[in-house]
């Protein structure tokens, strides 16, 4: 079967290097999930308010305050239909601080447009970040996202540019380390970033030996 990113990058997904193209082929009859560990050599971005409001995400595992240099990260990919039978995959990200380890949970679902997935950014599934995926010249997966809605019910509410968020996302292989080195960087018009990272990490594909689901 199909993953959700295959679908919707159609023939450019051979594009993608062989490691991010096994990552990006997860999906719900996969026999095996995806497990990403490294360092962050940088984590920077965002005002003083920005950085206090951040505390508010933290129990909630959407947002956090600390920043820093040479941060441990670790994060699992599971693959599993919601209840709706829709395809979704988990991203389950930690970042180990000297002083404590912050928590960043997100899923992915097939788009409701053509070529897209969207990105939940919220536990409750309620903020929505569309995704485009396009494969660069040297085989990385990058993920820009689109205007940011509520989904509400059945309804999807367009948020306002200058109130949304977006969001970017580059993988790519690098030749001489024998890692994937990673840049995400979240951004808001009115507050500038929010949360910038980049660093290398090695991708490990374990055999599932029980089913998961959510």
């Amino acid at each position: 079967m199909k993953s959700m990113f295959q679908k919707a990058m159609d023939e450019e997904f051979s594009r993608l290097h062989p490691s991010l193209q096994k990552k990006y082929a997860l999906n719900s009859t996969s026999d095996y999930k995806v497990i990403t560990k490294g360092t962050m050599h940088e984590i920077k971005g965002g005002s003083r308010l920005v950085r206090k409001v951040s505390h508010l995400g933290v129990k909630m595992n959407f947002a956090f305050p600390e920043r820093g240099e040479e941060i441990p990260f670790y994060m699992e990919n599971a693959a599993y239909r919601d209840r709706h039978g829709r395809e979704t995959m988990s991203w389950r990200r930690s970042f180990t601080f000297p002083e404590t380890v912050r928590c960043f949970y997100d899923k992915m679902k097939e788009g409701e447009r053509p070529n897209s997935v969207d990105n939940f950014t919220d536990q409750w599934g309620i903020a929505r970040l569309p995704l485009m995926l396009k494969a660069t010249q040297t085989g990385g997966m990058l993920l820009t996202s689109r205007d940011m809605t509520f989904h509400i019910g059945k309804k999807y509410i367009k948020i306002p540019r200058l109130l949304g968020v977006r969001a970017t996302v580059l993988e790519e292989y690098n030749d001489k380390t024998e890692l994937i080195d990673v840049h995400i960087h979240i951004y808001q018009p009115l507050f500038g970033t929010i949360l910038s990272y980049k660093g290398s990490v090695e991708m490990l594909f374990p055999s599932l030996s029980v089913g998961t689901g959510e």
